[in-house]
């Protein structure tokens, strides 16, 4: 019985080295899974991060487009309802002296006439 008490004892230290290698290869397997994990996670954080920054460069080269378009149409738009303000300034000029020659042309054509209606209106009374 001493002799299978002593091999049942080995037998038991020998399994229990096997089983807490086996474990130890097993916690060294699970540290290695986690770091590659960490890694990937961290490539993963990277990626989303320049996608983040190329998608906002490409949002503001599209508003700073529009922008200048949009402020292209304006001026255009401005030119064409207000026109330099020289040229806007000449036309109104030259509208108001067509409209002084049309007034001058007409009292000169109805001068005699609206001097003698106001003297016959000023001389004649009623009684």
């Amino acid at each position: 019985r001493g002799r299978e008490e002593c091999r049942a004892e080995e037998q038991c230290r020998k399994q229990l080295a096997a089983m807490s290698d086996s474990a130890h290869v097993g916690i060294q397997k699970l540290l290695e899974a986690e770091s590659q994990a960490s890694e990937v996670v961290a490539q993963a954080k990277k990626d989303k991060v320049m996608r983040l920054k190329q998608a906002k460069e490409e949002a503001e080269a599209e508003i700073a487009a529009y922008r200048g378009l949009r402020e292209e149409q304006f001026q255009k738009y401005k030119n064409e309802r207000m026109g330099d303000s020289g040229e806007y300034t000449k036309k109104i000029q030259a509208d108001t002296d067509a409209a002084m020659r049309n007034i001058q042309i007409s009292m000169d054509a109805n001068k005699e006439k609206i001097i003698t209606s106001l003297l016959q209106s000023v001389t004649t009374v009623s009684i």
